[in-house]
């Protein structure tokens, strides 16, 4: 493969079938056969050869080998006619050929794909019992043995330099019963120290027993120690091509060549799969970087969805670059107030490399959400926004917040592992994102759901505090009413007794009456009014479904059938209100009639009012005190009349507090939860070295606070060490109940102050009541004054806080060494971090970035890691910068990057580049190789002396 620095695919998958025929092989059937040698019959070859690969491109392979038995012909038409694809629609061509051994054993021989006809021959050569074969023939050899037992082959090829770098030999390993397979009694012995490490089965690999797959994979002494990957292939020998790719295998290779093959064999868990590859959905796709280290020109590097592994010596700018990936996706050292890290502290190098490197510069990402491309860019000089620009041109700007949202990703700095448990204030925030990270898009719903809860309550509780004054203004208007109620009849009787005429008394009495009727009149109209509005605003919230946003969904006919039933249910509704409204319009018309013939019975009225009064003419101080009690009397009923309305439409608020303080209990319920099942989860998914529980917050740190609010300026001694000790205290026993029975004094007591009318000064019975809810040692001690003073600070605000103040429980380890629980803080560095790295490999949670995970491991567990990243990558996408060449080579990673530092760090010139891209690619692509040896294992010769010094031999440098 040839690409720009930085852009390398790596390792990708491919779907292949390494063991394909054409009609010159004796068992072949369903087309004629295919002689050549004239022009006509060479196109012959040329169109099957076109018909083969088209055929393989529609059964979805990327590489195919054509393998006849002990011949080759065919191979130049069928590389030929690959040759001619669109890039796009690629496949790759193997030249192979199908020996069958002296021992009644079949293997397969691939070559690479740029090898020549003559290294072919130069193998056919070799094979003493097959006569050399007229290529324009229409028929191969027959399948006879090759002259050579399967051992004397491997040492053939193992013994002629030029074909033991361009070949690759894959024994036949199938059931006991198959075709001249290895795999049969009493082969045992010869299978045992063959030095191949892949075989070749014509099943499916779900039909192998489990007794030969623990021969492949070294399981059974007698049968080697050594593990052998498993390519499944088709066999096809039919034109109708049935059998190509008929049984699933895919690989992942990062070079065109066999020695692709050979290092997908020795990492076959991880690059080898029967089944369609699992990759991860989310997943970073390509970042470019313009800052001061960059030069002039951004640096562009592509990430391999598997693992990524950045290397370099020291300054080459492998941990600036991932700096700048977390910048990208909103995760930088200038993003600690993110949800996961509220007690998080800043690492002032990581902030700074930031703020002194992207001032004018910027750093762009491409992602896959889902399937999703999107393109995030995040400029220096405006870090509170990315600018995202979808596959379809729009654009978008979200926040930091939101990106962290969108996005999910872990990413740890060098030695973070190591040292989670040093801060104690974020030692448990960060333990449990770590155990809980597969749920966080749940955990992260149900904490913005619980805030949005906090408001609602404390919304809630300001109506029920309204509810509370309506109640006390409905009280005071009706006890207004009844004084004046009771002067009027005094002034009746003063009347009477003045020797006023009862039928003038009985014009006089009749004002308020009248009054009344005015009030009444005059409240129709406003209700009409208000209920007018609420009828209209009703409406337009009824059902109100945004269809628009499910349009697809409307193609299940029972969806379509049951949009149809919410439009004939919201149509019926409009129908209903539209009639409401009609008739408040037909109220409205009959009241104005109303009050046009009251105003004339309120006229007649007046008149035999003020003839009562001039006949009354002496009484004249009795008539005006008792005309001034009427105008009251019509304004205190008129006011009782609105504080009546208000009571009853605050009074909801009553039973809403109720529901929002029981959601919040729902939701810390279903974190609690959320966290136990989590917490149960660990032990599997740290392989046993660790186990969780769930701790309760026992000192919940904001219900502290909402009770100092209370005491202050109360001058109470010691009142943060109080308040601490006292909601420990409410918090030990195991539930809610105890904090809810506290709060619910301090209700109450609010209650009667805001019914009270709010005074100044509570009474003893309140003070009493005050001490009762402070509780604690401060029962009998807290002092009038005190009270006083806490009184004063009982405001819908304080109340608030104190109503809607939760728990944080978290998530707590233990480390287990050899059977022996160990508290977690109290596991070493090295331990804490081989079991947190353990966990995160084994979940399923986005994008993990880590800078330079073995400086946090013990080396004794560092292969043990190396294993669990090779099977994690199929499942999260890996990107590490690592010094380690174990995580790099045995962790086979999909792709490797190496930066280099461009210029002396002294005197860099302003505009040159501090870090570029020296190579990337695969570890079989030959520069990379080279560069693992010369800068993580020291060059070749120190990688030769330590295996002189361990005495291991015949290991390959090269």
């Amino acid at each position: 493969m040839t690409e720009t620095v930085g852009c390398h695919p790596g390792a990708v998958w491919m779907r292949i079938d390494v063991q394909c025929h054409s009609p010159r092989d004796y068992g072949w059937s369903g087309s004629p056969d295919l002689p050549g040698g004239t022009p006509e019959l060479e196109e012959a070859r040329r169109n099957w050869a076109t018909d083969f690969v088209s055929a393989a491109r529609g059964k979805g392979l990327a590489l195919v080998a054509l393998t006849d038995h002990h011949d080759m012909a065919m191979v130049p038409h069928v590389v030929s006619a690959a040759a001619a694809l669109d890039a796009r629609d690629s496949l790759i061509v193997l030249p192979g050929v199908e020996v069958t051994c002296q021992d009644s054993v079949q293997c397969l021989v691939l070559f690479e794909p740029t090898s020549s006809k003559d290294v072919w021959d130069r193998m056919l050569h070799h094979l003493p019992g097959i006569a050399r074969h007229d290529d324009h023939a229409a028929k191969g050899p027959r399948a006879n043995d090759c002259g050579l037992t399967l051992q004397d082959l491997i040492e053939k090829i193992a013994n002629e330099p030029i074909l033991n770098s361009a070949t690759l030999l894959l024994p036949h390993f199938s059931r006991p019963d198959a075709h001249k397979s290895l795999n049969r009694e009493g082969f045992s012995a010869r299978a045992k120290d063959i030095p191949v490490d892949g075989i070749y089965i014509e099943c499916p690999r779900s039909e192998l027993d489990s007794v030969t797959v623990d021969k492949i994979e070294g399981r059974l002494v007698d049968w080697g120690n050594r593990r052998r990957a498993i390519l499944a292939t088709g066999d096809n020998k039919r034109a109708t091509w049935d059998r190509l790719g008929h049984h699933e295998c895919w690989i992942k290779l990062g070079e065109n060549s066999l020695e692709g093959f050979r290092q997908a064999f020795l990492a076959d868990e991880a690059r080898i799969t029967h089944s369609a590859p699992q990759v991860p959905t989310d997943r970073v796709v390509e970042m470019e970087v313009q800052s001061t280290l960059t030069g002039s020109a951004p640096v562009r590097l592509t990430f391999n969805d598997g693992f990524t592994a950045l290397i370099g010596g020291r300054g080459s700018g492998k941990s600036s670059m991932l700096e700048y990936l977390r910048f990208g996706l909103g995760k930088s050292e200038g993003d600690i107030s993110s949800a996961d890290s509220n007690t998080k502290k800043r690492r002032d190098r990581e902030a700074k490399l930031i703020e002194d490197t992207l001032v004018h510069g910027w750093v762009r990402v491409v992602l896959e959400r889902g399937g999703v491309t999107e393109t995030w860019c995040r400029k220096g000089e405006r870090p509170e926004e990315i600018q995202v620009t979808y596959a379809d041109g729009t654009e978008d700007r979200i926040t930091v917040a939101a990106a962290q949202l969108h996005f999910p990703a872990r990413a740890f700095h060098q030695k973070e592992l190591s040292t989670t448990m040093l801060d104690p204030q974020s030692a448990a925030d960060n333990i449990t994102g770590i155990a809980a990270a597969e749920v966080i898009e749940d955990r992260r719903r149900i904490e913005r759901e619980i805030v949005n809860a906090k408001r609602v309550l404390t919304t809630d509780l300001q109506g029920v505090a309204g509810h509370w004054q309506a109640e006390l203004e409905l009280a005071q208007a009706r006890s207004v009413v009844e004084d004046i109620k009771r002067r009027l009849e005094v002034s009746r009787i003063k009347l009477q007794d003045g020797g006023v005429q009862q039928g003038d008394i009985d014009v006089l009495a009749a004002a308020p009456r009248y009054g009344r009727a005015r009030n009444f009149l005059e409240e129709i109209g406003r209700s009409v009014a208000e209920d007018r509005k609420t009828v209209e605003e009703t409406l337009s919230l009824v059902l109100h479904v945004d269809s628009s946003r499910y349009a697809d969904a409307f193609e299940f006919d029972e969806l379509e059938a049951l949009r149809g039933s919410v439009i004939g249910a919201k149509s019926k509704i409009a129908e209903a209100a539209r009639s409401a409204l009609g008739a408040l319009d037909d109220l409205l018309k009959v009241r104005q009639s109303v009050s046009l013939a009251y105003e004339q019975r309120e006229a007649e009225f007046k008149a035999r009012y003020d003839e009562s009064k001039q006949r009354q003419i002496e009484h004249g101080s009795l008539i005006a005190e008792s005309e001034r009690l009427a105008a009251q009397l019509k304004d205190a009923e008129a006011s009782g009349g609105r504080a009546s309305d208000n009571e009853q439409k605050t009074r909801p608020a009553v039973e809403r507090l109720a529901l929002s303080r029981n959601r919040l209990l729902e939701l810390l319920d279903e974190r609690q939860q959320l966290l136990a099942r989590t917490a149960d989860e660990v032990r599997d998914k740290s392989g046993g070295m660790l186990k969780a529980r769930v701790k309760r917050d026992r000192k919940p740190s904001d219900r502290v606070t909402s009770l100092m609010s209370l005491f202050e300026g109360s001058r109470l001694r010691d009142a943060e060490q109080f308040c601490s000790e006292r909601v420990a205290q409410i918090h030990n026993e195991r539930t809610e109940g105890d904090w809810a029975e506290f709060t619910e004094k301090w209700i109450d007591i609010y209650r009667s102050k805001v019914k009270a009318g709010s005074p100044a000064e509570p009474g003893p019975e309140v003070i009493e009541a005050i001490r009762e809810a402070v509780g604690g040692d401060r029962t009998s001690t807290l002092t009038a004054q005190q009270a006083t003073k806490v009184y004063a600070n009982l405001t819908d605000q304080s109340i608030g806080l104190l109503l809607s103040s939760t728990p944080q429980d978290r998530i707590i380890l233990t480390y287990v060494s050899e059977g022996t629980d160990i508290p977690f803080e109290q596991a070493s560095a090295g331990q804490q971090a081989s079991a947190l790295l353990r966990l995160l490999l084994n979940q399923e949670a986005g994008s993990l970035i880590i800078d330079q995970p073995e400086d946090d491991l013990d080396n004794r567990v560092v292969m043990d890691i190396v294993r669990l990243i090779r099977t994690s990558k199929s499942r999260r996408q890996l990107i590490f910068a690592t010094h380690n060449p174990n995580l790099v080579v045995n962790g086979d990673a999909d792709k490797i990057v190496m930066m280099v530092a461009s210029v002396a760090e002294d005197r860099p010139r302003e505009d040159a580049p501090r870090v570029r891209i020296g190579v990337d690619g695969a570890i079989e692509t030959p520069k990379v190789r080279d560069e693992i040896t010369r800068v993580m294992e020291g060059g070749a010769d120190a990688f030769d002396l330590r295996a002189r010094k361990y005495r291991v031999s015949g290991i390959p440098v090269a």
